[in-house]
């Protein structure tokens, strides 16, 4: 079985922490919910100018029968997951990597960040294999194990209802906006009667996502410009999991699919240092140059609806 212990730096935090729940339940092919008629992109007008990123073409978490839960008491919330842990094998905390001393930006950055507990039969353990670069250096995939209940605790405090961005990504998982955001402790457990919501007014969905995003690219400039940069590297995360799925599940692709997306990811890891070099220019008041970033999302429109995982078919406006 290969675990999403070592393949950290294809997944993004919530399908890291997703993964290490469907493993924990005997999922041995844990990537196919996680990749159901995708890649997919889809955006929708949100607060603040921002825009409502969704990466799947049904809500995770509903899909999946899990749903977020809150509390602003520890006991309460320690309760809960071991309930969740004795159940299932594990459960999903919705942390903050503030405060998570193993991420480069732990008392620097604040942001979301979900990770799976597992039981390994010898006590509980936090897995979190996310890897990717950051602004502070790489970060590395790790396996902690958690001594005690203060020490998970002091790790466990969730980030908050003053970080939009985070709030719509998460938002975006549930398929709605009843995520607790306000609690101190937020965590998954499994729902029995998943609430399932229409979708956005105004979204667009695929090539018209990506051309839309071209758009306002073209004319980024300030910081503020970029705050949902971290989406777009989401979006190529999700496709790289596609291919390094199609070579473990030959169900996934087939030949004429892999070769699609082999040069749909190779544009999508261009951009993502276009969009780094963009948004630490813009935070230090330089002369921002977005020309390359808008083309380069254009080209990638051609790439989407085709080729879906396991042969789906999209039509326009799905």
């Amino acid at each position: 079985m290969t675990t999403p212990l070592l393949h950290g730096d294809k997944l993004t935090c919530f399908t890291a922490a997703l993964a290490g729940a469907l493993t924990a339940r005997g999922d041995q092919r844990w990537w196919r919910p996680l990749l159901s008629e995708g890649p997919y992109l889809a955006v929708s007008p949100a607060e603040g100018e921002l825009l409502r990123f969704e990466h799947h073409p049904a809500a995770p978490l509903p899909t999946l029968g899990l749903r977020i839960a809150g509390s602003d008491d520890w006991d309460c919330a320690y309760a809960a997951l071991a309930e969740q842990i004795s159940r299932h094998g594990a459960v999903v905390l919705l942390a903050d990597y503030f405060n998570l001393p193993w991420q480069r930006a732990h008392g620097k950055l604040h942001g979301t960040h979900w990770l799976a507990i597992v039981d390994r039969g010898n006590g509980w353990v936090i897995e979190d294999p996310l890897e990717f670069a950051t602004d502070l250096g790489p970060q590395v995939g790790s396996s902690i194990a958690i001594p005690d209940p203060v020490e998970l605790r002091s790790w466990a405090t969730s980030l908050g209802d003053n970080h939009p961005a985070s709030a719509l990504r998460e938002q975006a998982m549930a398929g709605h906006a009843d995520i607790a955001l306000d609690r101190a402790y937020r965590w998954l457990e499994v729902d029995p009667d998943p609430l399932v919501t229409p979708a956005p007014e105004g979204r667009l969905v695929g090539k018209d996502a990506l051309l839309a995003l071209a758009a306002r690219y073209r004319f980024a400039r300030t910081p503020a410009d970029f705050a949902q940069s971290e989406d777009l590297w989401q979006t190529m995360r999700q496709r790289e999991t596609l291919l390094w799925a199609a070579g473990h599940d030959p169900e996934v692709l087939d030949e004429g699919g892999r070769a699609h997306w082999e040069r749909a990811v190779a544009r999508w890891q261009a951009l993502t240092p276009l969009l780094l070099h963009a948004r630490l220019r813009a935070e230090h008041g330089g002369t921002v140059n977005t020309g390359l970033i808008a083309e380069t999302l254009t080209e990638l429109a051609d790439f989407e609806d085709e080729h879906l995982a396991y042969g789906a078919r999209r039509t326009k406006g799905d």
